[in-house]
Order: structure tokens, then sequence, then C-alpha cells
């Protein structure tokens, strides 16, 4: 574990000894099976959790939960952390969004009450909160803004080429639910996108599975 923090931790080498024995010492395994939904805000506030190994989305909704009431800001890979389970730490920052599993996925958790204490006396750990809440901000504002201002079509090529890109192969495991929550609208209009592209000989599609054919034109779109 203390190899792993080391190398994703890039605030370790500002840590002092006993700081950094006291996030060793304290710093826990979970492991949860895939499906298992996270919903982080002031409600939930577990501290610093590492993805060991796994993958997770996270992602908005609307209140009522209806078709299109979910949009896909990011996921989180092997190595990645997620920061906004210890966003929630701010006082002055008050969101609210759910992390959905992907995969059986292994986190190690840094404890709320250490991180802050750490965070709270060393001011390299509180500027990586800061940094990497802005770099994730970043990442959400432009997922509006495709959202927003982008057509579907593109929105559901580019969701494609990324999970080609995560499945490391033109044939993709994926429902047209999946992409449509993905992508923040109902399945209908994914279906429908998907028959043209079909049409197009862009995809091949078979129950629960994506041929991605001409990855060139798609990328065009």
């Amino acid at each position: 574990m203390k190899e792993t923090l080391e190398k994703i931790l890039n605030f370790w080498p500002y840590l002092s000894e006993v700081e950094k024995q006291e996030i060793v010492a304290q710093t826990f395994k979970v492991n949860y099976e895939s499906k298992k939904i996270f919903v982080h805000g002031k409600d939930e506030c577990k501290g610093l959790m590492i993805v060991n190994k796994g993958r997770a989305r996270i992602y908005i909704n609307s209140d009522n939960g209806s078709n299109g009431g979910e949009i896909t800001l990011y996921r989180l890979l092997d190595g990645d952390v997620c920061i906004l389970s210890a966003a929630c730490m701010m006082k002055s920052l008050d969101i609210s969004v759910s992390m959905e599993l992907e995969e059986d996925t292994e986190f190690f958790i840094l404890p709320k009450g250490l991180f802050l204490e750490i965070s709270n006396n060393n001011i390299m750990v509180k500027n990586y909160l800061l940094e990497e809440i802005s770099d994730k901000f970043s990442s959400v504002i432009w997922v509006l803004n495709q959202y927003i201002f982008t057509k579907m079509a593109h929105r559901l090529a580019s969701a494609l080429i990324e999970h080609r890109a995560l499945g490391e192969s033109d044939d993709i495991e994926i429902t047209h639910d999946t992409l449509a929550r993905d992508l923040g609208t109902a399945r209908e209009v994914v279906t429908r996108l998907l028959k043209q592209f079909q049409n197009d000989e862009l995809v091949e599609l078979s129950r629960g599975r994506i041929k991605i054919l001409d990855i060139n034109r798609l990328m065009r779109i």
C-alpha cells in the first residue's frame, strides 16, 4: 500500500515522516462489487478514495430520476483519486454527485479526520485538494458545454470512441441504456442514432454489443 500511495499522492514528498506513517497506518482497503452506487455530498464523506483497481462512473442526475436524468461527468480508472469524496470536507463547497462502480473495484481510503488534520497543517496537501477540485471542475464544465451546445450524434460518437478506448477493442459490450445515461438523454434517442450509424456502416449492432466498423469516420462526426 505504501508504494501505491507514494506513486499516486503527489504531495507525498512534502509530508513529514510522522504524517507518512499516520497515512500508511490509517489508510484502509475496501472492495465493492460492480453496480454499487455512492452519493458524495454533505451526507456521505468517507475521506480520500483512491481506486487501486477497477472502474467507476461519476455522474449527476435529476431529482425525479426520469429518462435522460443522468449525465456522466467522467470516469475513474486504476490509480485515480476520487477527489469529490474529499471535497465535501470543504465547508464552502456544497456539491452532490453519484458514483457507480462499473467493475468490481478496490479502494484505498484515507479517512476524513486524518486527511483534514494533515491538510490543515500542511499547505501542500491543501493545495493538492484545491488543484484537483479545480481540474475536475474544468472537466465537468467541458462535459456540460458538450451537453448544451453539441449535437447528440457527435456526443454519441465520442462516447463510443471513449468506450472503445476503455475496452481496448472495436467490439464494445454496452447497452443502449448505458449510453443514454452517459449522455443524459433517452434510450430511444440513442437507439435511433445507433440505427442510423449502422445504416451508414459505421457500427454493427447486436444485443448488448456494438462493433465499431469505421473508427475514422466516427471520429469525424
